[in-house]
C-alpha cells in the first residue's frame, strides 16, 4: 500500500521554512537598524511562495489531488507555526537582547512624522497610540494575529487555486 502524505507533516515542514526565512526578514533590519518599506512586500511574497510549495508538494504526493479544506489547513498551520516561532523570537530580541529598540524606533517615527509636516498635537496623538502596541508583548501578539489573517487570505487563495478534488462517483 502506497504510503501519502498528510496535511499535518506538509503544514509543520512548511510552517517551519516559512518561520525561518520570515524570522530572519524581520529580525535582520533590526539588528542592522535598517529600515524599508519593502520588507512588509517580502514578508507577503514569502508567504505566498510558501503556501504554493506546500499544496502543490501535498497534492503531488496524494496522486495529484487536494481539497480546498486540506489545502486550506496546510496553509493555515505554516501560517500559525512562523507567526508564533518570529513573534518569540522578535520578543526576546526586543525584551532581552535590545532593550532600546522600541524607544529608537519611537524616535524614527516621530521624527518621520515630522517630516511629514504634523503639528506636536497629531504626533502626540499617534504616540499614545503607537504606545499601547509597542511593547514586546502586544508587538508579539499583534505579529501573531497578523500572520494568522495573512493565512486565513493568502491561504484561502492559493488553496482554492491549487485544489483539485477528486470526482465523486456513485
Amino acid at each position: 500500500m502506497e504510503e501519502t502524505i498528510t496535511t499535518t507533516e506538509v503544514g509543520k515542514k512548511y510552517g517551519i521554512i516559512y518561520a525561518l526565512v520570515t524570522t530572519l526578514v524581520s529580525i535582520l533590519p533590526m539588528v542592522l537598524e535598517y529600515q524599508s518599506q519593502w520588507l512588509g512586500l517580502v514578508s507577503t511574497i514569502t508567504a505566498i511562495v510558501v503556501y504554493i510549495f506546500a499544496t502543490k508538494e501535498f497534492k503531488n504526493e496524494n496522486g495529484g489531488f487536494m481539497s480546498f479544506g486540506e489545502g486550506f489547513k496546510i496553509t493555515m498551520m505554516a501560517a500559525a507555526i512562523a507567526g508564533v516561532v518570529r513573534a518569540a523570537v522578535t520578543y526576546v530580541y526586543i525584551k532581552f537582547l535590545d532593550p532600546g529598540f522600541s524607544e529608537r524606533m519611537q524616535d524614527s517615527m516621530i521624527e518621520t512624522w515630522q517630516r511629514q509636516g504634523m503639528s506636536e498635537e497629531q504626533i502626540e496623538t499617534s504616540l499614545r497610540f503607537a504606545g499601547g502596541i509597542s511593547n514586546p508583548e502586544m508587538a508579539s501578539l499583534i505579529g501573531i494575529g497578523m500572520a494568522l489573517l495573512g493565512g486565513l487570505i493568502l491561504g484561502s487563495i492559493v488553496a482554492a487555486i491549487n485544489k483539485n478534488e477528486a470526482e465523486e462517483s456513485f
